[in-house]
């Protein structure tokens, strides 16, 4: 994009205030029209005392202009800064929910921190812009056209040098931004990746402190900011020679001024008032170059990362889903997969020619080697990702014919990663259900077991800290099945749910499992025996396809790939079932 269109895009996101932003623009026309006149009166006082002509009336039209000056000025920079934080604030939220909202594919492979600081550099710099565009730009732009045409009225070779000055401002600002334009582009890169690196690092800080990793990875800042600082000095230093050669330009230009001012007075062909009046012109033209200048530099410097951002807000827009999308309704939970494809972005095939059926009320337990798909379907039910080929159907339906929102609606998830906010116990719950009421919250945590609440000095109030870091696991994914209770959906998906909890948590977390697997379509990514012995059918899966499948004792009779993992050990034995179960697979 050029520095016009990102400039221009960047303006667009003012739209919404357009009223208040045409009043604001309304004021700095008339306090350019001001900064114009100013040199031309002081012109006239001089030329009016040279002349020994009353200057009274000259200078009340001097002092109404600067009064009204002042405060014009004043009601633009209360006007401007009001309006730049409030479009800042709505910017962020608005940019916030569509960033939220994109598919967790794009997630994965962009990573939290590239949308992080896309997101708050890039309104940062949007404030920045619009704050200036309020407060100096148009302001600038206007009195450039007004002094212009005012200049060549009065003089044209007084007019030339001031020609020559602008002209001189923009070659050397092109050159510079030439020389430049990678060497920032490679500063927003440095940029991105020390914030990844601290983002990623404070994320895992119990990893770096319990291996002991805190100096290396400070270690490792410190050659990002090494890194960084040697992209950023050579952009700096040019922009240091361009202020000097704008300088340099200034100070030329306003000598010459001066010179021919005084040898056409000297040869009465212009009064000392016009001269006057030019010089000032020199004054205002150099003071606007210089905004202009500063300007270009500052939209320039925030070029990256509001391109990567206008990229990240081009991709929302893409993602969001087509007004044909209807609505699923409450759903019975009647799955059925049809020769279902998948294939990542990468060309991995994640599932292949998958068929299976799942009445409502049943449970399917899913089981098979690590990568071997078992996440990859879960997704594909969710809609995190769309099948390649074939078709999902809920109640007979096409999910993708349905909007995300409805689909998922229906379906309620509990993981292996409870996956809590950084708020109450009791706020946490209400993620599964806007509006529920404090006895529903209550009723879920009890239907969840979560008796240990109650034995908390703040009760639902407490909070659970970073990602539940306050509460033990088996209290974690206790709050996170309370959580899908509340939702009351049709359709529950287990992924690991328990796998990371010891025996004992396990067996109080499996209680409320149970209670939530009741009357609901439950899939469940197993690891222990029992849970697969009380599924209603099993699936095992390998490279994204379906090996085998049918009742546990089916397959557990049938000596193929199941057997096999049950007489290696590849479930989690329950004591009171390995027995029965080694003795029927063998």
């Amino acid at each position: 994009m050029t520095l016009v269109e990102i400039y221009k895009r960047a303006i667009g996101y003012l739209a919404p205030r357009k009223g208040r932003v045409a009043v604001i623009c309304a004021f700095n026309v008339a306090l350019a029209i001001v900064v114009i006149a100013e040199p031309i009166l002081f012109g006239r006082v001089i030329d009016t005392i040279s002349g020994g002509m009353d200057v009274v009336p000259t200078l009340m039209i001097w002092a109404a202009l600067g009064a009204f000056n002042i405060v014009a000025s004043v009601l633009v920079a209360r006007g401007a800064d009001r309006l730049a934080h409030e479009r800042r604030a709505s910017v962020l939220t608005e940019s916030y929910e569509r960033v939220v909202s994109m598919p967790l594919s794009w997630h994965q492979q962009n990573g939290t921190s590239y949308s992080l600081q896309t997101l708050l550099r890039a309104v940062d710099a949007l404030q920045g812009l619009w704050l200036d565009f309020m407060r100096t730009h148009l302001s600038t732009i206007v009195a450039l056209a007004l002094l212009i045409p005012t200049a060549l009225a009065m003089d044209l070779r007084m007019s030339a040098v001031l020609f020559v000055l602008g002209v001189s401002y923009v070659l050397i600002s092109r050159l510079v931004m030439k020389k430049t334009k990678d060497g920032q582009m490679s500063v927003e890169n440095h940029n991105h990746k020390m914030f990844s690196h601290v983002s990623d690092s404070i994320t895992n800080v119990s990893v770096l402190q319990s291996y002991n990793r805190v100096q290396q990875e400070t270690s490792a800042l410190r050659d990002y900011a090494e890194n960084l600082l040697k992209a950023q000095y050579p952009v700096l230093d040019w922009w240091a020679v361009a202020n000097a050669m704008h300088r340099l330009a200034s100070t030329v230009a306003m000598m010459v001024v001066l010179i021919i001012g005084a040898i056409l007075v000297s040869a009465g062909e212009m009064r000392i008032g016009d001269v006057v009046a030019f010089t000032g012109f020199a004054q205002l033209l150099i003071g606007r170059l210089e905004q202009i200048s500063t300007f270009v530099n500052q939209i320039f410097e925030s070029r990256a990362r509001l391109e990567q951002f206008y990229v990240m807000e081009d991709a929302a827009s893409q993602s969001k889903e087509p007004e044909t999308a209807r609505d699923l309704g409450k759903v019975e939970g009647h799955l059925r997969f049809e020769n279902v494809e998948f294939f990542f972005p990468n060309g991995t095939k994640g599932a292949s020619d998958v068929s299976f059926e799942i009445l409502p009320g049943e449970t399917l337990a899913i089981v098979g080697p690590t990568g071997s798909g078992k996440t990859t379907l879960i997704n594909l039910l969710q809609r995190v990702y769309d099948p390649s080929e074939g078709a999902i159907y809920i109640d007979g339906v096409d999910t993708r014919s349905v909007s995300k929102n409805s689909l998922r609606a229906n379906i309620a998830s509990v993981f292996q990663d409870a996956g809590l906010l950084n708020r109450s116990i009791e706020e946490n719950i209400r993620v599964g259900r806007e509006g529920a009421t404090n006895a529903e919250v209550e009723a879920a945590a009890e239907a969840a077991s979560c008796d240990f609440i109650l034995s908390k000095s703040e009760g639902y109030d407490t909070l659970v800290g970073d990602r539940g870091g306050k509460l033990s696991g088996g209290e974690r994914q206790r709050i996170a099945i309370a959580r899908a209770v509340l939702k009351n959906a049709p359709i529950l998906v287990l992924d690991e749910a328990t796998s990371a909890l010891d025996v004992e948590t396990e067996e109080r977390v499996k209680s409320a499992i149970d209670n939530l697997r009741e009357n609901r379509t439950t899939i469940i990514i197993a690891h222990r025996l029992s849970t697969v012995r009380d599924a209603d059918k099993v699936l095992f899966l390998d490279g994204g396809r379906i090996i085998e499948m049918g009742t546990f004792d089916e397959l557990a009779k049938q000596g193929g790939r199941f057997t096999s993992l049950l007489k290696a050990g590849g479930l989690a034995m329950d004591d009171d079932l390995t027995p029965r179960v080694l003795q029927k697979a063998a």
